[in-house]
């Protein structure tokens, strides 16, 4: 392999410096050419691992404290937990906007899982329950399920 081809093989490509201040969670999207960086300042941004630049404008998580994001089948959303109000966000990664915002825990949400379709949003919460949540209705469509005592 000569000199040129292997520099522009991603096993030889140096490292790109980019500003994300103190990432806290990482998400691939699913064409493996672009990551969310959820930061602890409260920040989310889109990167672009071809082109090192980010994508649009960052985006704001007024409630810090997001413990997961999770992407949807279709990669279009993602839902994130964790915020001290307790609520699930949906969020649009085209534009970076909540979509939606689930509420009902009485706790802080530290899990969420997409269905195989993307049709539903299941949380889990300190305050030992689970709900699952219809994406296109926005309500609650079973639970609270307790999980159990302490």
């Amino acid at each position: 392999m000569d000199a040129p081809t292997m520099h522009k093989s991603l096993a030889t490509m140096p490292l790109r410096k980019t500003k994300v201040d103190d990432p806290q969670i990482i998400l691939c999207l699913q064409d493996g050419k672009r990551i969310i960086v959820y930061s602890w300042g409260g920040s989310f941004r889109v990167w672009d691992l071809e082109t090192d630049t980010q994508v649009g404008e960052e985006w704001e998580d007024e409630f810090f404290g997001v413990e997961t994001i999770v992407l949807s089948p279709d990669s279009k959303k993602v839902a994130s937990s964790g915020g001290s109000d307790g609520a699930v966000k949906l969020w649009s990664i085209d534009t970076g906007k909540v979509i939606r915002t689930w509420t009902g825990h009485t706790k802080q949400v530290t899990s969420v899982c997409w269905s195989p379709d993307g049709g539903r949003v299941v949380s889990g919460s300190d305050d030992r329950t689970f709900r699952v949540w219809d994406v296109e209705s926005g309500k609650n469509i079973l639970g609270p399920i307790d999980t159990g005592e302490d």
